[in-house]
């Protein structure tokens, strides 16, 4: 069973305000670096530097991270805000894999990680720092994000 539980409205909407959350904490973007995980927190970020462009009057560029090739990433990210997007965070995994791979390219001021979907049954001890929705599952179902148009979250069985 596939059900539609997130439609492409609803998700701009949840990114529109995962932007301000960040703004806000951050008390503006001067020093903000995006990364996004790919192969689907990149779509997650570039719609979230979409809005961060529009809330800062300035031009976020989100930068893929490939966390099989972490090491061909040349970013300096010495004494920067770091906000690492995701579309799922599940057992935590590839988030701890990319806060690692953060870490090792310099020492930021603060890493924050972004999730659109959080579904719980984490396996390492990382919560983001900011999430879209929280959906309770079970271990055999998958959520997946749709970027082949506008996002939008399914829920699979």
């Amino acid at each position: 069973m596939h059900t539609l539980i997130f439609g492409a409205q609803r998700i701009e909407r949840i990114i529109a305000r995962l932007a301000c959350e960040v703004d806000e904490r951050n008390q503006g973007t001067k020093d903000l670096i995006l990364f996004g995980i790919l192969p689907k927190g990149i779509h997650v970020a570039q719609a979230l530097a979409h809005h961060i462009s529009e809330i800062a009057q300035r031009t976020v560029q989100p930068i893929a991270l490939d966390l099989d090739y972490p090491k061909k990433i040349n970013e300096d990210v010495e004494g920067k805000v770091v906000v690492i997007a995701d579309d799922v965070l599940y057992t935590g995994r590839t988030a701890l894999d990319a806060v690692t791979a953060v870490c090792e390219m310099g020492s930021p001021a603060s890493i924050q990680l972004m999730t659109l979907i959080d579904r719980g049954h984490r396996k390492f001890p990382l919560n983001p720092d900011y999430v879209g929705r929280k959906i309770q599952t079970k271990h055999r179902e998958r959520v997946e994000v749709n970027i082949s148009e506008d996002l939008s979250v399914y829920l699979t069985e």
